[in-house]
């Protein structure tokens, strides 16, 4: 029986950038740099909300005053009281945003699902389930700034201007794509076997989409709700063309009306922009572990 000799490898000296390193490491120094830009990143992307979140709670001098004040001491919070006293119209656009946000996520995410549900679990000729997801998403690749014009002119003559319906339904049709393409992966992670062994205990397609498919791709369903979500909460272009009277206004256009050619509400504005962050939040808190799982596209294994 033959013996396998093994050569020695020649010894390779680290050059200086990998001593360097080693030294780092040793010392805890990389560990402490990481902590370091993690920080530092938080502190970039967190000092917005809490220099709006401590605008709402200040006066008029002291929020444009210069040194400006980083720490309210004398916190204002008849702030809010004071807006809805002289915008009581605010609690209307409020209530449009949490209407048109809720129909649209719920009514966006489930046509997304079923449509992914479709493409991955059902055959189509000509390759066409790889090709329609792309037709679908393509449907996003031009600015919406282009297709309001036609919008707004089919709108009007279909009277949906200045409704609810129609916001609900811009919203929907520029959300489908993302949902599609976000739990396509998801539903393409559940094995195919699960789905053969419902249809023959006697389930539809749809029985086992309901029963089989959803419940294990509930994190995908999440994180594409809470991106539906923000994207319909947070939309101003097709809100401030298609919804020019105080009935159909939501958060964003009531926002945007606080800056006037005279003046610019700082003190109402900020009190409406921290009233506007928080559903998002909570949301996205209470769901954090789904979304986490979702974003990390491991919600399945097959």
């Amino acid at each position: 029986m033959a013996t396998e000799t093994h050569t020695p490898q020649p010894y390779e000296e680290q050059s200086r950038t990998e001593q360097l390193y080693e030294r780092v490491r040793k010392t805890g120094l990389a560990t402490a740099f990481v902590y370091l830009g993690i920080g530092l990143f938080l502190v970039w992307s967190l000092f917005p909300v809490y220099w709006l979140v401590t605008a709402s709670l200040k006066t008029r001098r002291t929020l444009l005053s210069f040194p400006p004040h980083w720490i309210p001491w004398d916190m204002q919070f008849a702030n809010y009281a004071a807006l809805f006293a002289q915008r009581p119209e605010f609690v209307t656009f409020i209530t449009n945003s949490v209407i048109i946000t809720v129909v649209t996520t719920v009514v966006a995410t489930f046509i997304g699902a079923c449509a992914a549900y479709g493409f991955t679990k059902f055959e189509f000729p000509y390759n066409l389930d790889f090709h329609l997801p792309f037709y679908i998403l393509s449907t996003r690749f031009m600015p919406p700034i282009v297709t309001i014009i036609p919008l707004f002119v089919i709108f009007r003559d279909l009277r949906l201007v200045n409704t609810l319906y129609g916001l609900i339904l811009v919203y929907v049709m520029f959300n489908i794509p993302f949902s599609v393409w976000m739990m396509k992966g998801f539903f393409e992670e559940v094995p195919d076997s699960l789905i053969e062994s419902a249809m023959i205990d006697g389930h539809t397609h749809v029985g086992a989409f309901f029963k089989i498919a959803l419940p294990l791709v509930k994190p995908g369903i999440i994180a594409a709700a809470i991106f539906t979500m923000i994207v319909t909460w947070n939309e101003l272009l097709f809100a401030i063309i298609l919804a020019q009277s105080t009935e159909a206004m939501t958060v964003p256009v009531g926002l945007a009306s606080f800056i006037t050619k005279y003046s610019v509400q700082w003190v109402n504005m900020s009190v409406a922009g921290t009233i506007a962050l928080l559903p998002v939040l909570v949301f996205a808190f209470v769901a954090r572990d789904h979304l986490v799982r979702g974003f990390s596209m491991g919600g399945v294994e097959k």
